[in-house]
């Protein structure tokens, strides 16, 4: 596990195989871009994936923004996926204001914007299989006992 502070963002680096997995704490504005390109430039080898998570981050801007597509970006030409997730409130906000201006970079957000509709449609798809499969698993007997609580026996008959 490596810590990497970009001024008031802090990122936490932990590899489980061939995921980098990047949480990041903080607030990712402009003071953070040094950290990013020193991520990238110091990209161990055998990596597949980047993770992104966003879940401590509660303030972002236009230059965060543009940290995030550049780690993307990256991350395509050497041929590894992104993940950006757990995105909060204020970033989402931002993101998505900034998806309904006419810039040089509306291509790359709405990229991005894409890539978090896609990382949310597959969760859904892995909750609903999961479901699926967790209902393929009730064995014949916890069906039965519910059952059972919905339609009990009938009372015994008076003697």
């Amino acid at each position: 596990m490596d810590l990497i502070a970009g001024g008031p963002l802090q990122i936490t680096l932990r590899r489980y195989g061939p995921t980098l997995h990047l949480t990041l704490a903080g607030e990712l504005d402009i003071e953070a871009e040094p950290a990013f390109a020193q991520i990238m430039a110091t990209l161990p080898a055998g990596i597949a994936v980047i993770a992104c998570d966003l879940y401590h981050v509660h303030f972002m801007d236009v230059v965060g923004v543009r940290c995030i597509l550049a780690l993307k970006r990256s991350a395509e030409q050497r041929g590894l996926a992104a993940l950006v997730c757990n995105w909060q409130s204020q970033p989402l906000q931002l993101l998505n204001l900034l998806g309904g201006l006419e810039r040089d970079y509306d291509v790359e957000l709405r990229s991005l914007q894409a890539l978090l509709r896609d990382h949310a449609d597959a969760q859904r798809a892995l909750g609903i299989d999961s479901a699926r499969r967790g209902a393929a698993l009730v064995g014949s007997e916890p069906q039965r006992l519910v059952r059972d609580r919905r339609n009990p026996d009938p009372p015994p008959a008076a003697r």
